[in-house]
């Protein structure tokens, strides 16, 4: 009899044991995965200032004539075309609605910084570059004429540039400088968020560069 009770005994030790060990596992894994998850949104929001480790992709695209950086003459716009010039690179779409509710916001970010360019000094605004994907130039052209948008417009008519960025939904921003990616914008933006983030790549970034080059 005793050793009956004693083997049940054991049994329920060793249950209890195995489901703290289940427990314990569980806990580790939820945990670690739901960090991860929360790193990813943090990441895809925009909310992280530091190396977000997205890859850069040069770019060699063809512009449209609206645009106001350079003479209209000019047919394709790339990366080259950019350096030492911090730019906003925005994926978008005429039949996006956030696309549209954002483009008052890019205009007025080219605007403002337009009015106070330096030729002598091009970090010291941000130049605006969005990147139409995949649709017909006159269709293109007639949007930007209503919202009568200034800044520059490249087309991506395979879609290319944005899948090498994987962009899955849009809008999508990136903040770059001398082809690098510092910060990522999901979903319409506002003037204020993209001026906090400017400010701070110029104070940690753009500022201690030409710092040591002196």
């Amino acid at each position: 009899m005793n050793n009956s009770k004693n083997l049940l005994t054991n049994k329920i030790k060793i249950m209890i044991i195995f489901f703290l060990l289940v427990l314990s596992f569980c806990v580790v894994f939820f945990s670690g995965l739901s960090s991860k998850d929360s790193l990813e949104s943090l990441e895809s929001q925009g909310y992280l200032n530091t190396d977000i480790g997205i890859d850069f992709y040069k770019f060699n695209l063809l512009r449209l004539d609206t645009g106001t950086l350079f003479d209209k003459q000019k047919k394709y716009l790339s990366s080259d075309d950019l350096k030492d010039k911090p730019y906003l690179l925005n994926f978008w779409a005429t039949w996006c609605g956030p696309c549209r509710v954002e483009f008052n916001a890019l205009e007025t970010l080219w605007a403002s910084g337009k009015n106070i360019f330096d030729p002598k000094n091009p970090e010291s605004f941000l130049v605006v570059v969005g990147v139409n994907i995949a649709e017909d130039p006159i269709l293109i052209k007639k949007f930007i004429q209503e919202k009568k948008a200034t800044f520059e417009i490249l087309l991506d008519p395979d879609d290319l540039l944005s899948r090498e960025y994987n962009i899955r939904g849009i809008p999508v921003t990136l903040l770059i400088y001398n082809d690098k990616v510092y910060y990522k914008w999901t979903g319409p933006i506002r003037a204020e968020q993209v001026y906090r983030q400017f400010s701070i790549l110029k104070k940690d970034v753009i500022e201690k560069r030409n710092s040591y080059d002196e």
